[in-house]
């Protein structure tokens, strides 16, 4: 009988427990984002400001960066995406919070985590874009490296963000 109680009371505290775990590895894991997402715009932001913007072809100012993603593991949901791009348009799905937040803002960048939801940061006072097309996405998290770059792109000033090979 003990036996039985002790596998009772073992189920009864995972069934409780488990949740909070799973709250928690979410939680961990948007935390490690924004970290990540707050070095990429201060890295992006530093190369703006002390650099001059060049076309692509003429070798304009770079930096490498490193970001350290979470891809699951102890405690920790891994991501699912990680977009950068232009801000919200105001025509369409987007709702009134998302748009009312992009005033201003240059950058949009959005992330999900396993089991968590859609985060959103609007970033004002720099462009980042991708090398080529409208949004560059990270579909997996890890050791991620990315390359910046300082552009003139029809007359604005932009840092995009690419793989070291591309």
């Amino acid at each position: 009988m003990r036996v039985l109680f002790t596998v009772a009371l073992a189920v009864a505290i995972l069934a409780v427990a488990l949740p909070a775990i799973d709250a928690v590895s979410v939680e961990r894991a948007d935390t490690r984002v924004r970290a990540a997402v707050e070095r990429l715009v201060q890295a992006a932001r530093t190369l703006a400001t002390g650099n001059d913007a060049l076309p692509p072809d003429q070798g304009p100012a770079r930096q490498a960066i490193e970001l350290e993603l979470p891809d699951g593991g102890v405690a920790t949901a891994p991501l699912r995406s990680l977009t950068i791009g232009p801000p919200a348009s105001t025509s369409g799905v987007e709702s009134r919070e998302a748009v009312a937040g992009s005033v201003g803002a240059t950058t949009r960048l959005t992330w999900r985590v396993a089991g968590g939801r859609q985060r959103v940061r609007q970033v004002a006072g720099v462009r980042i874009r991708p090398v080529e097309g409208d949004r560059f996405t990270l579909g997996r998290g890890g050791r991620q490296r990315l390359v910046l770059r300082l552009v003139e792109r029809q007359g604005q000033r932009v840092v995009t963000v690419g793989r070291p090979d591309g």
